[in-house]
């Protein structure tokens, strides 16, 4: 939203960039020396705003057009537009002129890390932190090579460095958190991020990762406690709110899931997306009638939002009325035939229908998306098994293994995919990481296989996941 879009920064830099806009929008009389032009055009990078971006990169060339500083903004314009070759040739050129410029370094460091050159990355990252110059983006920037490379032990290592300064940038705190969840030491980061809070009472974004990481281990009273001082530091932050409904919505408490996310009503990006959440928590909780309304308000706030009207058909089908969903889901592909909540939810809903085919389809094409979610993983493994698509079942859910290692889900499908293929030596392999309540719902013959059965484990593993169909 427009009246936020400075929050994150100072008197100075917002007046610039409104002095900018007046300028070049409503022909405003205004100097610019070079030095206000880099802020004007690193606000429009932080902010992530394209064309205003290449605008103000326009303007500066204009004006001066031999300076090094706009060269390498032109030369980041590049590389966020993909224009890799073009990018580099830009910094290669400076780098020869000014081979000490540590400014040149980095810049030089971001398009190589850009086209996958993590290695040569991080040398130039080394050689951009000689001068201290903006230490912590520079750290977080090798703690990204480094994961990027899936060495998480050296990406923590640079993400708490990046910390350590007073210039990291606040989505380092996030991606840290993310890191040391990846990399199974969520214990060394609670202990990490707790001192960090004890230093930085006032960090919004510490206590929300705090939160995030107590939840990671089903310390669900000590994450909405986090959640809850995120939130009275920074009433804005939506997603602390939203991690605090998920946290009530696991512990089985959907009035206050749903209550945590009507407090952020003014804080969401949209009313359309926050009444769309709220719903989903409805349909969670079988109140199918009160999920009908919400996600009629979802589309009645945006008509032209295509995953609300997908969500909406979604709610339709999953309410016995798949006549309604039809010409919802319909109007969704044809507004976004991409996106991945429209593709699964025309899957979900065609194989409603019976309608093999189109389901499996819609689904294929889900999985491809980059924007394709576990749930919708896991949707996708029961259609496979609902219709004895055993080969192709066997053949993801393996692949999925290789990103969670002994997952119940996962190995639950894969031993009854196994089993009614005769694979019974693979079937033993994933059996003690199965769980057995469902596994006798979902195969009970192997429960009771003379060779299987024994090694069926007596009792559910810790942590399981829900196993539903609903």
């Amino acid at each position: 939203m427009d009246k936020d879009r400075f929050k994150d920064f100072d008197e100075e830099e917002r007046q610039l960039v409104l002095d900018f806009e007046n300028t070049i929008l409503r022909g405003g009389q205004r100097f610019f020396d070079v030095d206000e032009l880099e802020v004007i055009m690193d606000y429009y990078f932080e902010v992530n705003d394209i064309a205003p971006l290449e605008r103000a990169v326009e303007y500066a060339e204009q004006l001066y057009p031999d300076s090094t500083v706009v060269k390498l903004r032109r030369a980041h314009l590049l590389i966020a537009k993909e224009q890799f070759d073009d990018a580099l040739r830009i910094i290669k050129t400076l780098r020869r002129q000014e081979p000490d410029n540590t400014d040149v370094a980095y810049s030089l460091g971001v398009a190589y890390g850009a086209v996958g050159e993590h290695e040569k990355a991080i040398e130039l990252f080394m050689e951009a932190a000689a001068d201290g110059w903006l230490l912590g983006r520079v750290y977080a920037n090798i703690a990204e090579e480094y994961f990027h490379m899936d060495n998480y032990e050296e990406a923590i290592r640079y993400y708490q460095l990046s910390l350590d300064t007073d210039s990291y940038d606040s989505a380092t705190i996030y991606n840290y958190v993310d890191t040391a969840i990846r990399a199974h030491a969520v214990d060394e980061a609670i202990a990490y991020l707790k001192s960090f809070v004890e230093e930085h009472p006032y960090s919004s974004e510490g206590w929300h990762c705090l939160g995030n990481l107590y939840r990671e281990l089903s310390f669900f009273e000590r994450a909405m406690d986090a959640y809850e001082y995120a939130i009275a530091i920074d009433k804005t932050n939506f997603g602390a709110y939203t991690d605090l409904s998920t946290t009530h919505e696991f512990m089985g408490q959907s009035a206050e899931a749903v209550s945590a996310l009507l407090r952020a009503r003014d804080y969401a990006p949209s009313r359309s997306v926050l009444y769309r959440m709220v719903a989903n928590i409805y349909m969670n909780a079988e109140n199918h009638d009160l999920a009908l309304i919400y996600y009629r308000k979802s589309v009645e706030e945006n008509p032209s939002d295509p995953n609300a009207l997908a969500a909406l058909a979604l709610a339709y089908v999953l309410t016995g009325e798949s006549g309604a969903a039809m010409p919802l889901i319909r109007s969704a592909l044809r507004q976004a035939p991409d996106s991945a909540e429209v593709l699964f939810s025309a899957a979900v809903i065609y194989d409603s229908i019976d309608n093999f085919e189109a389901a499996s389809d819609y689904f294929e094409r889900t999985m491809m998306s980059d924007d394709c979610t576990e749930l919708m993983c896991q949707r996708y493994t029961q259609f496979l098994y609902k219709h004895k698509v055993y080969d192709i079942l066997i053949q993801f859910a393996e692949e999925s293994l290789e990103l969670y290692p002994q997952s119940p889900f996962y190995c639950t499908y894969l031993a009854a995919a196994y089993f009614y293929t005769n694979r019974y030596n693979r079937a033993s392999q994933v059996l003690p990481y199965v769980s057995a309540e469902f596994l006798s719902e979902l195969c009970p013959e192997i429960v009771q296989h003379p060779r299987l059965g024994p090694l069926v484990p007596r009792q559910l593993p810790e942590n399981d996941i829900s196993f539903s169909d609903n």
